[in-house]
């Protein structure tokens, strides 16, 4: 267990699931947040402190920190609190769960946060403060800039660079050797076929409802073995 202190700026769910993560590897003290934005003075167990004093109780050197603030203003209060936090000579650490193969030609920043089993292939480049959720893949030699929240199931291929403050949805798709612009939003389940602009939006339509029923569309698209009639 790594033993110096962590605090965690967050909370919300995203804190309370970075929580149920580290707790196993690190010691951790307590949440930080605005305190315009405390409610309860605990979050499962541990103290809600207000940043703008959390010198007091947990000053530099004593401990280290790690973002879980989700893609609020385009992950732009995350890259705030990171940058403020540094000033102030606050160190940060990266977690990187277990099950994630840790390439040596994989080049990391600090305040990353990838959670399991995903795949960063070698070459990589990741900078600061980024969250990589769960069974996300990222080919070789892409470079994933500053604050970029990317969600579980995106794909990117290889040689991609993604760009400072983008969100990636649930399941999207990013093509081999192409670049993202600055606080792009894509959506779940999005294939990006060509290099982005800066702050673009990109979503791709939901599912439609088929007018049949599910019984039915079962027997219609499957023909039910003899022995099962």
């Amino acid at each position: 267990m790594n033993t110096l202190p962590l605090v965690i700026y967050g909370n919300g769910q995203m804190a309370r699931m970075l929580h149920e993560f580290v707790r196993h590897d690190f010691n951790v003290a307590a949440f930080t947040v605005d305190a315009s934005v405390i409610g309860e003075p605990t979050l499962d167990g541990k103290p809600v402190l207000a940043f703008e004093t959390l010198e007091q109780s947990h000053p530099p050197g004593s401990c280290q920190m790690l973002m879980a603030v989700g893609h609020v203003q385009m992950n732009r209060l995350r890259a705030a609190r990171f940058l403020e936090a540094k000033a102030r000579g606050y160190a940060f650490t990266n977690y990187i769960h277990a099950s994630v193969v840790r390439h040596p030609s994989v080049q990391w920043g600090e305040n990353n946060v990838v959670l399991d089993h995903v795949a960063i292939h070698p070459f990589s480049k990741v900078g600061n403060s980024n969250f990589i959720c769960s069974n996300a893949s990222i080919g070789h030699g892409c470079t994933i800039d500053d604050d970029c929240l990317i969600n579980s199931g995106v794909s990117i291929a290889g040689e991609t660079h993604i760009q400072s403050g983008c969100f990636i949805g649930v399941n999207a798709t990013i093509g081999d050797n192409l670049t993202v612009g600055d606080h792009c939003y894509i959506g779940a389940n999005t294939l990006i076929a060509k290099s982005t602009q800066a702050a673009q939006t990109y979503i791709s339509a939901p599912g439609e409802r088929f007018p049949m029923a599910s019984d039915d569309f079962l027997k219609f698209t499957q023909r039910t073995p003899p022995a099962a009639q």
